[in-house]
């Protein structure tokens, strides 16, 4: 069973604090992010006087607390914050949200204190093109303007990231009283809000086909297995779908919301060449699973990362599994199939990186021992479980 969706659920709980949580959250994942997210709402909150204090140490374990912002901009018109954390995956200032909050009308400095500082100064722009297609940008600008009560008039947000997680946010905004609508050329549109209205509530979130694609991998490389992955939003993974197609992966849309595969024809896999884009394109979050499954396919493949420069660190990792890669440039790298991969000591070097070594460990004979464990648990909910109910030999040693 696919739990819901990492990324669609850290900015609806962020938004939910400007409705007083007042909505039933369903399908919200049990992950460390939602856990940091609420505990640092809370410090936030009972800490908070003359301004939003979102200086908490908390703030640098996970880079969605800047989700948070929109909330503080609206109840306190200023926000004072420390840093972001997250995966070390490449750059990823925060060049692009501070000018999506310049352009809104919010001030960002630095005071004396070297504290970031969002303020509330003007209205905000009634057209707003961002940078470049970021997700958390596109998530926390539309919560903000939302519930704005700064401006009279419609706003039109260009370059807009269309993922699952950004349209089940919109739902979330619109069912909370918003009027955002979406447009067929990556833009939205936003009119003035006079006050929250909650339809329901009661909310699902997505379910999160980055999950969904990582178990979709196991299934297709864990010798002699076959995996129903059920509450699945199939229509989201249709990249993941032609990608499999050209390897030879055996996999089946039964309905909807469920997904059988299987790597009875795993000998055959063929390599291929694979390129991370915005959505609909190839999820960049699956890029590592996929490439573990590389190295059982006969030929090089080659992967051509898009997004970010830093998301190779992990193929050092597989390398330690017997795996064959080479690293052509920041962007670019192939890998030599197949491997026969064998246990090993690996390290988590980022959430889906250790996802990666989680399904190399699973393929690879004899016994692996991943560290850095505490990086998974940030984005998949009740892994440990999960994967001992489909006969995977797994466990979580306790740390002295």
């Amino acid at each position: 069973m696919i739990s819901g969706s990492k990324n669609a659920a850290l900015p609806i709980v962020a938004a939910n604090y400007l409705l007083d949580n007042k909505v039933l959250l369903h399908n919200k994942p049990n992950i460390s992010d939602i856990r940091n997210m609420e505990a640092l709402a809370s410090k936030a909150i009972e800490s908070s006087k003359e301004y939003f204090n979102l200086t908490d140490d908390l703030s640098k374990k996970f880079r969605s607390s800047i989700l948070l912002i929109p909330f503080g901009l609206i109840q306190y018109g200023e926000v004072r914050f420390g840093s972001v954390g997250g995966c070390n995956i490449g750059k990823r200032s925060l060049d692009t949200f501070d000018d999506a909050f310049v352009k809104a009308g919010v001030d960002v400095f630095f005071n004396d204190s070297g504290e970031k500082v969002y303020k509330v100064a003007r209205k905000p722009k009634k057209n707003i093109m961002l940078q470049e297609f970021s997700v958390t940008t596109v998530e926390a600008l539309i919560t903000y303007l939302a519930f704005a009560k700064n401006y009279d008039y419609e706003i039109t947000i260009y370059q807009v990231a269309t993922e699952p997680h950004v349209k089940n946010l919109v739902d979330f905004l619109n069912n909370a009283g918003a009027h955002i609508t979406r447009g067929m050329d990556h833009t939205l549109t936003i009119q003035p809000t006079e006050e929250i209205k909650i339809q329901n509530e009661e909310f699902s979130i997505v379910s999160d086909y980055i999950e969904a694609g990582t178990y979709f991998v196991i299934g297709a490389t864990a010798d002699n297995s076959e995996i129903l992955l059920k509450n699945v939003n199939v229509d989201d993974l249709s990249a993941m779908y032609n990608i499999a197609d050209r390897i030879g992966i055996n996999f089946k849309i039964l309905d909807k919301h469920t997904i059988k595969v299987n790597s009875f024809n795993k000998e055959n896999y063929k390599a291929t060449k694979l390129q991370t884009m915005i959505f609909p394109g190839f999820p960049t979050d699956l890029q590592s699973a996929f490439w573990t499954l590389f190295t059982q396919c006969e030929g090089v493949s080659k992967i051509c990362e898009n997004l970010y420069e830093g998301r190779f660190g992990y193929l050092t990792e597989l390398e330690n599994f017997g795996a064959k890669v080479e690293i052509l440039n920041t962007h670019e790298a192939i890998v030599i199939g197949k491997s026969n991969l064998k246990g090993c000591y690996a390290t988590s070097r980022d959430l889906r990186g250790g996802a990666a070594m989680v399904i190399a460990g699973i393929m690879a004979q004899g016994t692996t021992h991943i560290t850095n464990e505490e990086l998974i648990e940030r984005g998949y909910d009740n892994i440990i479980q999960k994967l001992t109910e489909i006969w995977v030999k797994i466990k979580q040693i306790p740390n002295e």
